[in-house]
């Protein structure tokens, strides 16, 4: 799962001599790969998020369904590194738990854009080497806009990206309908974790087309006192 970090990461290095945009603009790779994001969770601490799929046809798109996803931090190094343990879902639903020791960046959202091309794969067919790439172009591509999000009872600064990878590909016409496909990310360095809301809008544009949409948002972390 982590190769996604490395290819994505590389490419926000490439794009990082161009950073700066027109007044107020940030390219989003940067802010998406190259942060340290881990930082606001100690040893023992763990956050929770809650994942819902929400479909117009259960024939079509499986059944609604919400669940919850952890990121626990069983270590830190000298260096900063968290050893994490990632854990998708729970009761008999639950994944295997994973592990990877001196991260600074969250397992999550390598999960979301996995999760992200599997879907629009069983939705719309190509090749899922293609979706990642295309994802990963209209990152590296992509503006963050500076907006509010809410947290703990608080407002705070964060960063939302929206792509739509798919729109202007040359083989829209054979993706089902769903070329209109976006994807929506909120960031802020305020909150444990960093991601704060993480949408994911598949919508056929064809007359009797499906419509999906999966939504993983920040909970809190155990022990946190609201404001």
């Amino acid at each position: 799962m982590l190769s996604f970090i490395r290819v994505s990461a590389a490419v926000a290095l490439v794009l990082l001599p161009t950073a700066a945009g027109a007044a107020g603009e940030q390219k989003a790779a940067p802010i998406l790969f190259e942060t340290r994001q881990l930082d606001l969770i100690d040893k023992g601490g763990e956050v929770t998020y809650r994942f819902e799929k929400k479909g117009s046809d259960e024939r079509l798109v499986g059944k609604n369904y919400a669940d919850d996803i952890r990121l626990g931090v069983a270590k830190v190094d000298n260096n900063g590194g968290r050893d994490v343990v990632f854990k998708v879902f729970t009761g008999s639903n639950a994944r295997d738990p994973q592990n990877w020791p001196e991260l600074t960046i969250n397992p999550l959202f390598i999960w979301y854009l996995d999760r992200a091309v599997s879907t629009f794969n069983s939705l719309a067919g190509g090749s899922q080497m293609y979706l990642k790439h295309k994802i990963r172009e209209a990152l590296g591509n992509a503006t963050a806009e500076e907006v509010k999000t809410d947290y703990n009872g608080s407002s705070v600064d964060a960063y939302k990206v929206t792509i739509a990878p798919f729109v202007d590909d040359q083989s829209a016409s054979k993706m089902q309908g769903f070329h209109k496909t976006s994807f929506t990310i909120v960031v802020s360095n305020q909150v444990p974790g960093y991601f704060v809301d993480l949408q994911s809008n598949f919508v056929s544009a064809q007359a009797a087309g499906p419509e999906l949409k999966e939504h993983i948002k920040v909970v809190g972390m155990a022990g946190e006192k609201s404001q």
